[in-house]
């Protein structure tokens, strides 16, 4: 008899433990298509606990970007979790909404000016190096000014080859070779210690050094006591940072990974 009631009393136990353990479960939902913001909204919904990464994946088109991508750990749709546990979503980088160029104007003459002697003045191309050295000709005194654009660190695209360098290089030359005025001003720099001069970029009005930083070309290099352009060159760096676009972690399509080269 005892050994009937204790039958039945494991066999209770289970079922109960069983149910329990059912109820602590959640069935991770088909996020294909969402953004990331659709994404936390449907697992917040459920409750489910979880952390943003970015999938390294080649974007072809912008319909691409911030869209889901997997679970990660080998989790795939429908797979059970504890309600206790975060789970890693890997989406596509994002799109760079964020333009900080707007913030900033020329608040400075430069007219009838010489970089050199100056420290502003209007130049011409001479011809471009990468993504942030270029050579320029004082309209003023002919003199040819080799610049090394200040604040910014685009990657290398001549010496060495780096992902996004080229990208990068091809983006200033565009933006260099099509402008009608361009604009030096040295913001209270000199030289560099391999006697370049330092200066920031002005093409038709815009800030060419900080719009290099809003699309993604490179991080910020001022401080916010460097410059009196630091504490917006570091806001549009945190910005682009977050998007994970190409100097901040994006596969370039264009570079030979495997042997360190651009394709």
């Amino acid at each position: 008899m005892m050994k009937k009631i204790l039958t039945w009393f494991l066999l209770i136990f289970t079922m109960l433990l069983v149910g329990c353990t059912e109820e602590d479960k959640i069935t991770l939902p088909d996020l294909t298509g969402k953004s990331r913001d659709e994404i936390t909204e449907t697992l917040e919904k459920s409750n489910i606990s979880y952390t943003f990464k970015f999938a390294e994946k080649i974007i072809n088109s912008d319909d691409e970007l911030d869209k889901f991508v997997s679970y990660g750990h080998g989790l795939q749709v429908g797979s059970s979790i504890s309600k206790d546990e975060k789970v890693v979503v890997y989406t596509t980088v994002l799109p760079l909404t964020e333009n900080h160029t707007s913030e900033v104007k020329i608040d400075f003459e430069w007219e009838n000016k010489s970089f050199i002697e100056d420290g502003v003045g209007q130049v011409t191309l001479n011809y471009c190096v990468d993504g942030d050295t270029a050579s320029f000709r004082d309209i003023k005194t002919g003199q040819i000014i080799k610049l090394r654009f200040l604040g910014i660190n685009t990657r290398e695209s001549t010496i060495e080859e780096e992902p996004w360098g080229k990208a990068a290089s091809d983006y200033v030359k565009a933006r260099l070779k099509n402008a009608k005025t361009i604009i030096l001003d040295a913001n209270g720099a000199t030289k560099d210690i391999y006697g370049r001069y330092l200066g920031l970029v002005w093409v038709d009005g815009i800030l060419l050094n900080l719009e290099i930083i809003d699309q993604a070309y490179s991080n910020s290099t001022l401080s916010i006591s460097d410059s009196r352009y630091g504490e917006v060159f570091m806001k549009a760096s945190i910005a682009a940072k977050k998007t994970g676009r190409r100097f901040f972690g994006e596969i370039d399509p264009d570079y030979d990974y495997e042997n360190k080269r651009f394709k």
